[in-house]
């Protein structure tokens, strides 16, 4: 498997060499590898996905009204939460302490999850008609609800207190999606409107922050670490905006074919994770300009509607099947230790192979023979050698996700 994502790189503890700037032209072998992680069954039908601090993983599923829960080392609690029947779960997020808090659409209400799993239901009310969405929280553990029928945002403070009309906005939004930036503020998508409207932590509303294209139908919106605000659009694409709203990109997508993207996600770096309905997959994009690559395919009769992140790991939950897919991020060296033997005086081209996400090489200890040079970007040792001998040395992939575990590796020139 091949990509092309040219990530910001970032200098890896113990290493030689620090890496700055973009990756660049990726190593022919470099590939994500991704397994089967837990098992939902076919019944659950995940639609959302969240993790928590200590990496424990929370899906929302709407086939049977349930939230289940993966700890790091797979352990399933298949029904962590029983939301009710009738409920219509929409969307799910969770807080700095680990309560989750679900839209339900069928109740106009939302309920809350404790940690343990203890489920309070009708947390918060918004009234026949409703019809919660979006839900989103803070870093100071505030929460807030998109009522899509009445294009309000209900603020369900950390202390417990619950402000139906936080703000209002344009009654003909249909407000969907809502996410928060690092300073508080909410930013909320309207398909109705094609625009992305801006909330501060105060509820002062600008209806406008982001125009979109008509029939662009924005349904899904997050903000990166850096500020650049997207918005995933029925129309097909992904777009990217300043933090102050100008449009940068109409498309970060580079698929071929029909797209449906139904999740976008940040990481820590900046990176856009999109997690696509028509192709089954969930696509990297550098935020900073570079072309996407997948990090996650699911089989062709699934639906990739859900995903999450945690550390260097992307879960994608198959809507149809239940499977959930760990995808690591973090290289590791996948090839045996090199061993070889080199003729002095002839070219020489010898290749390091690594699991993860857009590798870069580097010789951490000792050094080449004379002549030999390691090209950092498709770990290809290549050069005519010029000294007879025996060279030992440690060799490491890394990415800004963190590095491999050094291996030593032994090339001797011959006569």
């Amino acid at each position: 498997m091949k990509f092309s994502l040219p990530l910001r790189a970032a200098s890896v503890a113990g290493a030689l060499l620090v890496l700055l700037g973009a990756v660049g032209a990726p190593s022919a072998e470099a590939k994500v590898t991704g397994a089967s992680f837990a098992s939902l069954g076919p019944t659950a039908r995940p639609v959302v996905a969240v993790t928590d601090a200590a990496g424990n993983l929370f899906t929302l599923n709407e086939g049977d009204n349930t939230i289940s829960k993966i700890t790091p080392a797979g352990v399933l609690t298949r029904v962590f939460s029983f939301l009710g029947a009738g409920v219509g779960p929409q969307g799910m997020t969770i807080d700095p302490r680990g309560y989750l808090y679900v839209s339900c659409g069928g109740t106009d209400s939302v309920t809350r999850v404790a940690p343990t799993g203890a489920t309070i239901k009708y947390w918060s009310y918004d009234g026949v008609g409703s019809m919660p969405r979006g839900i989103t929280s803070d870093s100071a553990g505030n929460v807030f609800v998109a009522n899509y029928e009445i294009s309000t945002i209900t603020k369900i403070a950390a202390t417990g207190e619950v402000y139906p009309a936080f703000a209002t906005l344009d009654p003909a939004d249909s407000t969907f999606g809502l996410t928060t930036d690092a300073g508080g503020d909410i930013y909320a998508a309207e398909p109705a409107t094609n625009r992305i409207s801006k909330i501060s932590a105060r509820g002062a509303v600008t209806e406008t922050f982001a125009q979109l294209p008509e029939n662009a139908h924005p349904t899904i919106v997050t903000v990166d670490s850096h500020g650049f605000v997207y918005s995933a659009n029925s129309a097909g694409n992904v777009t990217e905006f300043d933090s102050s709203g100008r449009m940068i990109r109409a498309n970060i997508m580079s698929t071929s074919g029909p797209s449906k993207p139904d999740n976008v996600l940040s990481d820590a770096f900046g990176d856009i994770f999109i997690a696509d309905e028509y192709s089954n997959e969930i696509t990297a994009v550098d935020a900073s300009g570079g072309d996407a690559g997948v990090v996650a395919a699911l089989p062709s009769s699934s639906i990739a509607r859900a995903e999450a992140i945690s550390g260097s790991s992307v879960y994608a939950p198959d809507y149809v099947t239940g499977e959930i897919l760990r995808a690591e991020l973090r290289p590791s060296l996948s090839g045996a230790a090199l061993m070889s033997s080199v003729r002095c005086g002839s070219r020489a081209s010898i290749d390091l192979t690594a699991d993860g996400f857009e590798p870069l090489f580097a010789v951490s200890l000792g050094s080449l023979p004379p002549g030999l040079a390691l090209d950092a970007k498709t770990g290809r040792i290549t050069g005519t050698a010029t000294v007879l001998g025996t060279y030992a040395f440690d060799v490491l992939a890394m990415n800004h996700w963190g590095g491999s575990s050094p291996q030593h590796e032994v090339i001797t020139i011959t006569p």
